[in-house]
């Protein structure tokens, strides 16, 4: 967002909260004077730098507050119309919208800072017009806590898409989604077969899954991301179960097993650790496990990663191979397939051939949307990457995804410790 939209934002956002606060007062102390509209219209607002707002005024007590924009989450587009009307269509309230709730609270909490410092009220009437609630956060730099951090990115994610323009097959079977082509092959007949989604984020898969003849339960940490399953479900003709869940912390049935656990870039939000111990119970021992993430080596894609803050989360951590070794222990049988190695340079021309900006554009979403723009490229790198890898398998690491499908679970309370790296076999990559 520019600066000075950002400012005026935040101004705005300030002006809102006294509005919110004039109201309560209003309710609480219904024939008090209102103290708070000749403050509020008499406060003067500074720019002292980039990513602040200095708030200055002369009554009661002269003072001043400054506001530090990185504590608050701002809609890449700003508050604007257009923003509820995407929730709306999107069939969200604005009850759910728990980025804004966020928000509202960060500047409530800088309001209640401020009216402190002037002395408008004293301490006991700011607790009571200031009441905690539980469904909002103090400050968003609460948000710091994984779990809640994740929850507020992907609701937030999830309000601005609108999944029923996706193409649900496209996203799967396009030339460039190698690893999605790579699991349905190893997943063979899904018709009738049981199916845990964790992670399930728009639900693209979770619903080509179910188009396949599988009876799906589709988990995420973000309601956003469940209701927008359920839409793209819909649209597609298929029905499912959505569960709200965070990856450590299931929450089914302890008897609920499944044939099939999938979990698609979702490892790398979560402890690993923590995720195997609670999920490996679900799969049936016969069952099939299947996991697709980023690979934590390549310095040209983590350079990418410091670059493309505004989507991504920031405790994500992709894998290493140790990651990848403490996942593989827990099963009888295991392989590892690696993607995207020197078929990566068609990232690379999208920013630097079509100026793209990796902050604007979710690049390993578009990829497979343009595929038969980039279907000239792709091909003959992607079989000169089977080559490469089938050779040198020690280039595997630097490739940008991992694919581990694993089968028979070894059901045990706690992750054993990571064997060595020949405990798992290195396949090459699909085309």
């Amino acid at each position: 967002m520019p600066k000075k939209i950002l400012y005026e934002s935040a101004i705005h956002q300030l002006l809102w909260a006294g509005k919110r606060l004039q109201a309560r007062v209003r309710s609480v102390r219904p024939a008090a004077q209102d103290p708070l509209s000749s403050w509020l219209a008499a406060l003067a607002f500074q720019n002292p730098g980039p990513g602040a707002v200095l708030v200055t005024w002369s009554a009661p007590a002269p003072g001043s507050h400054t506001i530090a924009l990185k504590n608050a989450k701002f809609y890449t587009r700003g508050d604007a119309e257009p923003h509820y009307q995407r929730q709306a269509a999107a069939g969200l309230t604005f009850a759910d919208d728990r980025v804004m709730d966020a928000n509202e609270a960060y500047f409530d909490g800088e309001l209640r800072a401020m009216l402190a410092a002037a002395g408008l009220f004293d301490e006991a009437t700011l607790k009571v017009i200031f009441p905690a609630t539980d469904h909002t956060v103090s400050d968003l730099s609460d948000v710091h806590d994984r779990k809640q951090a994740e929850e507020l990115f992907h609701d937030e994610w999830a309000a601005s898409e609108d999944v029923t323009q996706i193409n649900v097959r496209h996203r799967n079977e396009a030339c460039t989604a190698p690893e999605m082509r790579h699991i349905r092959q190893r997943l063979g007949d899904l018709r009738g077969r049981t199916l845990l989604d964790v992670g399930c984020g728009l639900g693209e898969a979770s619903v080509y899954f179910a188009m396949e003849g599988a009876i799906v339960t589709a988990t995420d940490i973000s309601p956003g991301m469940c209701r927008a399953t359920e839409r793209l479900a819909s649209a597609n003709g298929v029905s499912l179960t959505t569960h709200v869940s965070a990856i450590e912390d299931l929450g089914l049935k302890r008897d609920q097993q499944f044939d099939v656990i999938y979990t698609g870039n979702t490892l790398h939000h979560a402890d690993i650790a923590e995720t195997l111990e609670n999920i490996l119970p679900h799969l049936k021992r016969d069952g099939i496990f299947v996991s697709w993430d980023p690979v934590a080596y390549n310095p040209i894609i983590n350079i990418y990663r410091t670059i493309a803050t505004k989507v991504r989360t920031e405790d994500e951590h992709p894998l290493r191979l140790r990651d990848i070794r403490a996942v593989t222990s827990c099963f009888a049988s295991s392989e590892v397939s690696w993607f995207w190695l020197t078929s990566q340079l068609i990232f690379m021309l999208m920013v630097v051939a079509q100026f793209r900006s990796p902050n604007k554009e979710r690049f390993w979403k578009k990829v497979i949307d343009e595929a038969d723009s980039w279907a000239w490229l792709y091909r003959p790198l992607a079989a000169l990457d089977r080559v490469l890898i089938g050779v040198l398998p020690v280039l595997g690491p630097l490739c940008w995804n991992v694919v581990i499908v694993a089968k028979s679970p070894r059901l045990r309370r706690a992750v054993p410790d990571a064997p060595s790296p020949t405990s798992f076999s290195s396949v090459q990559p699909a085309g």
